[in-house]
């Protein structure tokens, strides 16, 4: 075995000191830069799942080839969602948008092309209401947009994008994230095929009643954390209000989470852990079709404070105010839900 000769000990110190009129080499920093700019690379496209109140899919008539299209487009040298949140605005304008989670990941061959393609479909929220004539097109791109039922908008769709886009609204339904080759889905093995399987929302909810029956309640227009809009979002079906809850989250009880609804929605006025079940329902999310299943739970809070965005209302003003899926739970349990 060849041995490394040694840096002899007079000379270790000043190794790293460069001599007058040397030149200096690159760092390895500048070589990896260098090498990224010259590498060949896929093109790469983004595009938006987008959906009014009513579910309906955003579709859009580009006016630089025939056929509807998601709204999205090419990804310039920046990140995969900077590009979506640029063409969303340049080609929409619209009032605010919220890049939701990657639902599809489509590898085109460079056959189809010229060049390898990568195309990613991300869930974009717009405020709701929303409608296509608030949209503001960018006319040298688009000549229209509507939104329409989601077969309809497949039907519109050229038939590569279609596969895609079907792979996408899949996804949506159920957890992960759709691995495509040319909108077909990846080979995977059995295991990883069951862990793609589609399954229920599982969300918490608690119910506190002050002494006359009246139901303490959330304002998400209040809530400072947008919890009515990230957790459950399009299950709220417009509505203002909502009782303290949350999605369940892998990792504990319906219990669990429905405490810790308490805790981070409702601060201070959280007293305690929740008490026993009071109800469970299941409805359909019109915003992508999944199954959202919701167990309530009774619970003992103290009076909320101005600075809570929660608001004690009477038995019936609550039943007409909260979503459907909410207020089948209160109808179901006795008109003190407390214990």
């Amino acid at each position: 075995m060849t041995s490394t000769p040694r840096t002899p000990a007079s000379t270790t110190a000043t190794a790293s000191t460069p001599t007058p009129g040397a030149v200096a080499l690159p760092s390895p920093q500048d070589e990896l830069a260098a090498y990224l700019a010259a590498h060949p690379a896929p093109a790469a496209a983004v595009d938006a799942v987008i959906r009014d109140e009513r579910g309906r899919l955003l579709v859009v008539d580009p006016v630089y080839k025939a056929g509807w299209d998601l709204p999205g487009g090419m990804v310039d040298d920046e990140g995969l969602v900077d590009g979506l949140v640029r063409e969303l605005r340049e080609e929409l304008r619209p009032a605010a948008l919220r890049v939701g989670r990657l639902l599809a990941v489509d590898n085109v061959p460079a056959t189809v092309f010229g060049r390898a393609l990568t195309a990613c479909v991300y869930a974009v929220h717009l405020p709701h209401p929303v409608t296509a004539k608030e949209l503001r097109l960018q006319q040298d791109e688009l000549r229209a947009a509507e939104f329409v039922p989601q077969d309809e908008a497949l039907a519109r769709l050229p038939e590569r994008l279609r596969r895609r886009t079907a792979a996408a609204l899949a996804a949506e339904r159920g957890s992960h994230t759709a691995h495509l080759l040319d909108g077909h889905p990846a080979p995977l093995d059995e295991r990883d095929r069951r862990a793609l399987l589609p399954a229920p929302a599982v969300a918490a909810a608690a119910l506190a009643t002050d002494p006359a029956g009246r139901v303490l309640v959330r304002d998400v227009r209040e809530d400072g954390e947008g919890g009515g809009e990230r957790e459950g979002a399009g299950w709220g079906g417009g509505s203002p209000f909502r009782l303290p809850g949350t999605l369940v989250s892998p990792t504990e009880t319906p219990a669990e989470a429905a405490a810790r609804a308490l805790r981070t929605q409702l601060g201070h006025a959280a007293q305690g852990a929740t008490g026993r079940l009071l109800a469970v329902d299941s409805s359909k999310c019109p915003s992508g079709g999944r199954t959202l299943i919701t167990h309530l739970f009774a619970a003992r809070v103290t009076a909320p404070r101005h600075t809570t965005p929660a608001h004690w209302l009477p038995r019936t003003e609550a039943l007409r105010t909260l979503p459907t899926h909410e207020a089948r739970l209160l109808r179901g349990t006795p008109a003190r839900g407390d214990e």
